[in-house]
């Protein structure tokens, strides 16, 4: 049997070889998810013998992640803001920037008991439409995706979460399966908006266990964009708002799109990083 100490060391090794640049933390991550370790165990008790069990699952543990499998389709879940959300390969994992739309839509609504009715567009996770609906109690919703293995992801959370009976799901290639008569006073989205010319130079994680309709959007990263704006504004209530999130080099042209759909009033959202994050659409 290995000693703790002796299995950091050897899991570390490993990830560093496999090219993964934060080792010391996935190594902690893995080890202390299989074996049950609050954080001051795993620096402290070096000397703790592992079990040719425990050692085996880790081993485990590290062979997936030595193949680049993100931490969080290894573990099944990820949080975002604060909430904890099923993560599987078919959706994208929910990132902590995209929390930025959250704040940026909570700003917009000074009622938080206001009866809204909210469009999450290629919900995946469901996390942007679920933490609104935990944060707006008398809110209800629906998430759209075009996977419906997603779908089936997103459903799961809401149940976990206690939010099924206000939130729906429904298969749709943005505006497709939608009613004329259907109307929202927030759509949020977080669409594909990566370029294919930018895939040689994404992580492993993203671009090969990631899905990629989730991911790519033309050549520059804006054909949805373009899809999205063609029918925003009729199923955008009056006074309703749009938020939307953008890689960081492209809000002028997001904006540009936009405005020729006939928006004028939009605003920019930056991230924690001061990146531009999201743009805000009424």
């Amino acid at each position: 049997m290995k000693t703790l100490l002796a299995l950091r060391k050897e899991i570390e090794t490993a990830l560093k070889n496999a090219s993964i640049e934060e080792a010391e933390i996935d190594t902690r991550l893995l080890i202390s998810h299989a074996l049950n370790l609050t954080a001051i165990d795993y620096a402290i008790d070096g000397d703790r013998l592992v079990k040719d069990s425990d050692y085996n699952k880790i081993i485990t543990l590290r062979d997936q992640r030595c193949s680049r499998i993100p931490m969080s389709q290894i573990f099944g879940e990820e949080e975002f803001w604060s909430l904890n959300f099923k993560v599987t390969s078919d959706t994208l994992t929910p990132r902590p920037d995209s929390e930025t739309l959250i704040e940026a839509a909570l700003k917009e609504i000074p009622e938080r008991n206001k009866e809204l009715r909210i469009l999450d567009m290629g919900t995946g996770t469901g996390c942007l439409l679920l933490t609104l609906l935990s944060e707006l109690p008398k809110a209800t919703g629906l998430g759209t995706d075009i996977s419906d293995k997603a779908l089936k992801v997103a459903i799961e959370n809401a149940q976990s979460l206690n939010l099924a009976s206000r939130a729906e799901f429904r298969i749709s290639n943005w505006w497709d399966n939608l009613r004329e008569a259907e109307k929202f006073d927030v759509i949020i989205s977080n669409p594909p908006y990566i370029g294919l010319k930018e895939k040689p130079g994404l992580s492993p994680e993203v671009k090969d266990h990631e899905p990629a309709e989730a991911l790519f959007s033309g050549p520059d990263g804006l054909d949805d964009y373009q899809k999205i704006s063609q029918q925003l504004n009729d199923h955008l209530k009056q006074g309703g708002i749009f938020i939307v999130e953008i890689g960081y080099t492209q809000a002028a042209n997001v904006k540009e799109i936009f405005t020729s759909a006939g928006f004028n009033n939009i605003s920019l959202h930056k991230d924690l990083a001061a990146r531009n994050r999201c743009l805000i659409i009424k």
